[in-house]
């Protein structure tokens, strides 16, 4: 069969309609952000106080107010939590996470008696937790991040495994126990009698503790793997999303925003050009610290998710040696999921800036807006956040809402931790302004958009 010819000006245009016409098909994302059920919440922080409560009356013995202490601390930690409106209660999210840990749970029976409570908390950083008590935590930063259902259902089995392992009560009575032994008590007895370096022989002692718990926590880390697997193959999961969540663990803390081109694409007009020198790497003690080079084994320590490639190694033998069917990498609900992920993403941008992370909602924003172009709720957030800091300047409360550069941060993180650091009052008056007045035709009937462009303008005649 012979392919009609056309001239390479025909091909291009029927190319760029044809691209035209997808674009055009595809809805634009309209995000609002979500309530949190407040009546749902309080009585899940009820239940939780009742197992603090039930777990402190159980101790006995000599350590009795040392395990105490630390279980206050945990039921603190949790508490703050809620306070800060970091938990979800919203029914769609709800009812999808609870889903998949139904599909887990039915299908392994000895988690039943754990009386397992899963939430989503609306942090940024990918992570999820298993404190255990019964409450399991995954932050819709990581959820974002992941590909499938069968992912996810990793993670859910891990923490599962945790608590099933009771590795974190484990690692408490690790710790009482080290602290209040006989070995443990002389040594501080002889450091306080010393004469010389009381402050270092302590904090060598201190660290030995945190070594050895960072060790032992690291070895719970893969036997809930492995555990995860054993759960996991009781369902209807594809086994393969435990390899592919590990190794996407293994990079999800690089970012792939490119901040050097980003800045100058979103803030450059032609009333108020963007400047070099607004990134350019200053001679300062943050500047310095920023760019200190770390060394392969500290970056691993400071990953989310370290060890992941030894973790990898250890569950492939596992993986090969089961007779289980494949499985499914979606079950409950492959929209769904799309769903929730890219909803998530913008409820980052909104806790980030409630929660007054606003360096790193401005971040997150510029990323978010890089692949939703257009999107008004976006262009109002970056917006918002130039207002805010233009009103921290002013009340010398600039960085309380700004992460300093550091080495610990993401590169194109610090990229915009500097710019930021750089512009003056009146710049940011003037990259809040103009930036807006780009968009204001495209967001002429968005009332949000209006009140925060109205306040930049104000903002940048004030110069």
């Amino acid at each position: 069969m012979t392919m009609k010819k056309f001239p390479l000006s025909v091909a291009l245009g029927i190319a760029l309609l044809a691209i035209s016409s997808i674009a055009a098909s595809q809805p634009k994302f309209e995000y609002a952000p979500v309530k949190d059920d407040s009546l749902k919440l309080l009585s899940v922080k009820n239940t939780i106080k009742q197992h603090y409560l039930n777990d402190s009356s159980s101790f006995e013995g000599d350590n009795k107010k040392d395990f105490i202490k630390i279980y206050r601390q945990r039921y603190n930690y949790l508490s703050e939590m809620f306070s800060q409106h970091e938990i979800m209660s919203e029914p769609v999210a709800d009812t999808y996470l609870n889903s998949l840990a139904n599909e887990i749970i039915s299908n392994n029976p000895v988690l039943k008696p754990l009386g397992a409570h899963f939430h989503f908390s609306k942090v940024y950083w990918p992570n999820a937790s298993s404190l255990g008590e019964g409450t399991v935590i995954f932050n819709i930063g990581l959820f974002a991040k992941l590909n499938t259902e069968s992912e996810v259902v990793f993670v859910l089995c891990h923490e599962l495994a945790h608590l099933y392992l009771d590795h974190s009560n484990k690692g408490v009575k690790q710790y009482v126990n080290t602290v209040n032994s006989v070995d443990f008590q002389q040594e501080l007895k002889d450091i306080k009698r010393s004469k010389y370096e009381k402050n270092k022989q302590l904090d060598k002692l201190e660290k030995g503790i945190v070594f050895n718990s960072r060790r032992h926590g690291r070895a719970f880390e893969s036997d809930a793997d492995s555990m995860a697997l054993v759960f996991m193959q009781h369902t209807r999961f594809n086994l393969n999303g435990a390899l592919t969540c590990l190794s996407l663990l293994d990079e999800i803390d690089k970012d792939t925003y490119d901040t050097e081109k980003g800045l100058p694409a979103l803030f450059n007009a032609p009333e108020y050009p963007f400047r070099n020198s607004w990134t350019r790497q200053e001679e300062t003690l943050f500047g310095a610290m920023a760019e200190k080079k770390l060394s392969s084994k500290e970056e691993d320590s400071l990953k989310t998710h370290p060890d992941c490639k030894s973790r990898i190694d250890k569950l492939k033998p596992m993986l090969a040696r089961t007779l289980a069917s494949p499985g499914k990498d979606f079950v409950i609900s492959e929209d769904g999921f799309r769903s929730l992920r890219q909803r998530f993403g913008f409820d980052i941008v909104e806790f980030c800036f409630e929660s007054k992370r606003i360096s790193r909602c401005l971040y997150n924003s510029m990323e978010l807006l890089n692949a939703y172009p257009g999107n008004g709720y976006l262009e109002s957030m970056i917006g918002k956040c130039f207002n805010l800091f233009y009103d921290r300047q002013a009340t010398h409360t600039f960085n309380q809402v700004v992460d300093l550069p550091s080495p610990y941060q993401e590169k194109n993180y610090n990229t915009l931790l500097r710019f930021l650091q750089n512009i003056r009052i009146n710049e940011i008056a003037g990259i809040g302004f103009n930036f807006l007045k780009k968009y204001q035709a495209e967001n002429n009937g968005n009332a949000e958009f209006i009140k925060i462009f109205d306040k930049s303008r104000m903002n940048f005649e004030k110069k």
